[in-house]
């Protein structure tokens, strides 16, 4: 074809693979779960976000914040609404399966591409602990609150 026809298609990439350099680390699956069972949903967001951020996709941050801290108010307000007697072992499953299907629909494919290219990944470790701080700041959050309510 000639190089000036207006008319023909670009010699361009449609669509740019989303990638990380093999040397960035990444979040797993697992770390959202174990932050989640520690930290509520608001760690396991922070562990999706975290990811977003590096695989370049930071205009989805707001969404998975948005959801963890809706999950997380919902949460709060079953704890209230509903009988003591309810165990709540069910709660944490429902969050911790909740908040990993979320990880693993926005970017498992990507994440599991960083793995076959020999990516490295944030120890799980790392994961419990950035739950445990985010459980202790909603701690000092909340239990003022829940104190100021029950005088009330």
């Amino acid at each position: 074809m000639d190089a000036d026809n207006p008319y023909q298609t670009p010699n361009a990439e449609l669509s740019t693979p989303l990638s990380t350099d093999a040397g960035q680390r990444l979040y797993s699956l697992a770390a959202v779960g174990w932050a989640t069972v520690f930290g509520s949903p608001l760690a396991g967001a922070y562990i999706i976000a975290q990811n977003l951020r590096i695989l370049g996709r930071g205009t989805e941050v707001r969404k998975v914040w948005l959801t963890g801290v809706g999950v997380l108010v919902a949460l709060l307000v079953l704890a209230f609404i509903l009988p003591e007697n309810i165990p709540a072992a069910a709660f944490t499953a429902a969050q911790v399966v909740g908040m990993y299907q979320y990880g693993k629909v926005t970017w498992a494919e990507q994440v599991a591409g960083h793995a076959q290219r020999g990516g490295v990944f944030y120890s799980n470790w790392r994961a419990v602990g950035i739950g445990l701080l985010i459980l202790l700041a909603l701690l000092v959050l909340v239990v003022p609150l829940v104190l100021l309510l029950d005088v009330a």
